[in-house]
């Protein structure tokens, strides 16, 4: 709920902001500031929507491996989202995972490692399309070109804030996740051997 807020409140500043400061410079009434604000925050939605498509369709999927490790957020970063509060805040921020069929708002099965690799693979997908969406939102912009600076970039900015929040979250919780990838793997090496082990054993009996 204040995520959405949030947006609606940006919204409105915008509006707000565009009435009071541009309402005689262009000859705006009230209405015509909603309806430019409303197209925008479609438009940037769809552009969002649109990057999202291409990163996850079209780019490569050997971009997006397990094994891509500059995805996740070095011990140094990890300290400055916590210095920007990203414990109390990230549950707050809206999960998409619905849209591919995958949620990581929790780690369902965190003892199946191809459950993790899963989930590895889908977190770094979602940076990508966050900094696409960083990026590219600003293409808002173009909606209104004479309004650019008054309406496309304060909306492209907030699009950009909104992104960057997700970003963060993946960056955070990807060091842990690929930590826990890493101790299911060598405790999956262990039985193995083990078995092995047990098996060799049970030949030579």
């Amino acid at each position: 709920m204040i995520y959405f807020s949030s947006i609606i409140l940006a919204a409105v500043i915008v509006g707000a902001v565009n009435y009071f400061f541009n309402f005689a410079a262009f000859d705006f009434n009230a209405w015509n500031i909603v309806l430019c604000v409303v197209v925008s925050l479609v438009a940037v939605i769809a552009i969002d929507g649109l990057f999202a498509t291409l990163v996850r369709w079209i780019c490569p999927k050997k971009w997006f491996t397990v094994e891509k490790e500059g995805f996740a957020a070095s011990k140094k970063e990890c300290r400055f989202y916590e210095k920007l509060g990203i414990k109390k805040w990230k549950d707050k921020v809206v999960e998409l995972g619905f849209f591919t069929g995958f949620r990581k708002n929790k780690i369902a099965d965190p003892n199946n490692n191809e459950y993790v690799a899963r989930y590895i693979i889908e977190a770094n997908y979602g940076i990508g399309v966050h900094v696409a969406g960083m990026i590219f939102g600003f293409l808002v912009c173009l909606v209104f070109p004479a309004h650019w600076y008054s309406i496309g970039f304060p909306v492209g900015f907030v699009n950009m804030i909104v992104n960057s929040l997700s970003f963060m979250i993946l960056r955070y919780n990807l060091p842990k996740l690929r930590t826990l990838y890493r101790i299911n793997a060598k405790r999956a090496a262990r039985r193995e051997k083990t078995a092995q082990a047990e098996e060799n054993k049970s030949q030579t009996a």
